[in-house]
Order: C-alpha cells, then sequence, then structure tokens
C-alpha cells in the first residue's frame, strides 16, 4: 500500500465509479474500513480514497503527522480496493469543497462518488460551501442502524429529501446527476477516531 499521487488519484478503474471519503483519520480505526467496504459494495465503486485532510473544522485538536497516520492506516487496510491520498494535504486545501471543485476540473471523466457516515450527514450543514458539494457530487451515506430520526430530520436531508434514492437503489446512484444521495444500513461500529486518540492518553 503507498501513497497515490495526485496525478493518479481516480485514474485506475475510472470505469466504475470512484468512491472519496475524507477524513483526518487520526487515528484511523476499523468503523473506517467498515464504512469503506459497505461503499464499495453496495454502491459498486471501482475503488475508494481515503483522502487525508489536514484538519477538521469541527473539531477541536489536530491531526497527527501525515507520516504517522499513513503507517497506522497500513497496519489496518487490507483491502486493495482502499487506497490512500494525501491530494488534500499536498494541495493545502482546507475544506472538502476546494479539492472536490479541484478534481471535477481535473479529472471530470470520473464518476466520483462522494462517501459519508450517518454522524457527519447530521452537520453537513455546517460545512463550508455544503450546499455546492450537495449539488455537484454524488453523494452515498453510511448508517450504522437504529434510530434513523437525526439523519431524517437534519437539515440536509429535509432540503434534499426530493432527490434521495432508497437503499434499495444504491448500485444506481452511479447513473443520476447531482443533485442525489442514498444512504444505506450497515451493522453498527461505536467507534471514532476523538475517542480512541482520548482513551490513547
Amino acid at each position: 500500500m503507498q501513497l497515490e499521487s495526485e496525478t493518479t488519484l481516480g485514474s485506475n478503474g475510472y470505469r466504475r465509479p470512484v468512491g472519496l471519503l475524507g477524513g483526518s483519520f487520526s487515528p484511523p480505526h476499523q468503523g473506517h474500513v467498515h464504512i469503506s467496504e459497505v461503499a464499495l459494495r453496495m454502491f459498486d465503486l471501482g475503488n475508494i480514497y481515503w483522502v487525508y485532510a489536514n484538519q477538521n473544522p469541527l473539531k477541536k485538536f489536530g491531526p497527527s503527522s501525515l507520516g504517522y497516520r499513513f503507517e497506522e492506516t497500513k497496519k489496518l487496510v487490507k483491502n486493495p480496493s482502499i487506497k490512500l491520498s494525501p491530494i488534500e494535504i499536498r494541495n493545502n486545501f482546507h475544506y472538502s469543497f476546494q479539492l472536490l471543485k479541484f478534481l471535477k476540473k481535473r479529472n471530470g471523466h470520473i464518476n466520483f462518488i462522494w462517501v459519508m457516515g450517518e454522524d457527519n450527514i447530521i452537520q453537513f450543514h455546517l460545512w463550508k460551501k455544503w450546499q455546492w458539494i450537495a449539488n455537484n457530487v454524488k453523494i452515498a451515506v453510511i448508517a450504522r442502524g437504529g434510530d434513523r430520526s437525526k439523519v431524517n430530520s437534519s437539515t440536509f436531508a429535509l432540503k434534499y429529501r426530493a432527490f434521495r434514492l432508497t437503499g434499495r437503489r444504491s448500485t444506481e446512484l452511479q447513473k443520476f446527476k447531482p443533485p442525489i444521495w442514498c444512504l444505506v444500513d450497515s451493522k453498527k461500529i461505536n467507534l471514532s477516531s476523538t475517542d480512541l486518540r482520548l482513551n490513547a492518553k
């Protein structure tokens, strides 16, 4: 496993959709792997890229060094369809919309799908230019089971309820133009990078 350069991100297997999972991954954990593998299967992705973030604007603490995060990821990830990219850090992007604008302009031939966990979709309206993302990129949401009320009542879900595909149609997400999103269920894994970081202290 190696860090993919910005020139090759998405170039392999581009005939199938390419998933993008953004995050600090500080540290990476099995929940990230689980979300990725569910997304690969349910949305028929060719690959999914973990895009390391400079900093999560909604978190108080900054991530560990890229080198440390990468080494920890190598220990964890065994699926060859999960790839790693420092493109956001190397281009000094601070927000997801900057990354996505860059990729759409540079790799317009690739069918990108933005992958999110249900926790992120609940607070998606707090993201910088979140409506631009929703209007320009297909969104796949991986839920962890249980109560769906917080997701369904979120600002994003209410505003874009007319553009929601049912989970049964998840493999069709790739065929639509944004705005479009789909939520699929998976078994619940109660892990977060924040919790793991605090427990390690």
